[in-house]
């Protein structure tokens, strides 16, 4: 179970980080358990983009479900005080301590505890209002992540050779988009980076040419069984994903040349369909990401992380 949540938990970890600098391509995935639910939902809602906040002003990309790294809370109520004003209000005192770490093994890596106040006409109000009081670029926030960071990229120098043998696997399975999501998230800054760099490239060609010659095989029976607009539209819609640095690519503009010849026969108004066209400046690493975006639609988007004994 644990192999398989290995390959599968870091499929989503491919969004790119906001934050412009040499640590953006770790991910670290926002996580509420469900045992905090004496948090109202919506207090939640604003812990969990508090904690985005954490990850992506320091550095790194901030991956909303799936990543095998996280960051996590535990919110404890200090005190409980009512007003006794017209009308009441509602005074919470919260301990909020921020833990990071593996999801996958449970493995804690860092620990940080804030106390925040907050008033409110209700209690869930007093909530939301002690959540927004949390600093997300403190000094002390900071502190929190680089070290959880460190933690991060430590990992992947250890088991680097794991790694690589683990997406060797799945390449030699046709499962190239696991492979590759193994590593593309592979810190840019870390001693494991410059030993995955030729594997990647070669399984994102592999992934490519594979899903190039199933497009081209799918757009080419829909548009063989219909010939008209409406398929001509599915197919362009189809054709127009491929990736021109795929082998086949030649194949596709040929079929998407004849289908644009039909429609402008049946339709007077130009095709909306345009094919990718190649760009030298787009890193492999992108065009990974790219491709896993396009695979995580289609994936299960729930996961249970072991956290216990964290707090």
């Amino acid at each position: 179970m644990k192999k398989i949540f290995f390959t599968i938990c870091l499929l989503f970890a491919v969004v790119i980080g906001t934050a412009q600098n040499s640590d953006s391509n770790i991910a670290l995935g926002t996580y509420i358990p469900y045992e905090m639910a004496q948090v109202p939902a919506s207090a939640r809602q604003i812990l969990e983009t508090k904690l985005g906040q954490m990850v992506t002003k320091n550095g790194i990309s901030d991956v909303s479900y799936n990543s095998r790294f996280i960051i996590t809370p535990n919110v404890s109520v200090m005190s409980k005080d009512v007003l006794a004003a017209a009308p009441p209000k509602v005074v919470l005192n919260l301990d909020i301590t921020l833990y990071i770490g593996d999801g996958v093994n449970g493995t804690l890596y860092t620990s940080k505890s804030f106390n925040v106040k907050g008033v409110g006409s209700n209690e869930t109000k007093a909530y939301i209002a002690a959540i927004k009081n949390m600093k997300t670029n403190s000094q002390d926030v900071q502190t929190f992540v680089t070290e959880g960071k460190k933690k991060i990229i430590d990992f992947f120098n250890s088991n680097c050779e794991l790694i690589q043998k683990e997406a060797n696997t799945l390449a030699n399975q046709n499962r190239y988009e696991e492979a590759l999501a193994l590593l593309v998230n592979v810190p840019v800054n870390s001693t494991c980076y410059d030993k995955v760099g030729g594997s990647l490239k070669t399984m994102f060609k592999k992934a490519i040419d594979r899903d190039c010659e199933t497009q081209y095989a799918q757009a080419t029976a829909i548009w063989n069984a219909g010939q008209d607009i409406d398929s001509a539209n599915t197919a362009g819609a189809i054709l127009a994903s491929v990736d021109p640095a795929s082998s086949c690519y030649s194949k596709v503009k040929s079929l998407f040349s004849k289908i644009e010849a039909r429609v402008k026969v049946l339709s007077d108004r130009p095709w909306e369909y345009k094919l990718k066209v190649l760009d030298a400046n787009v890193a492999v690493a992108k065009g990974a990401q790219e491709v896993l975006m396009a695979y995580a639609k289609n994936q299960p988007s729930t996961v249970m992380y072991n956290i216990r004994g964290w707090y």
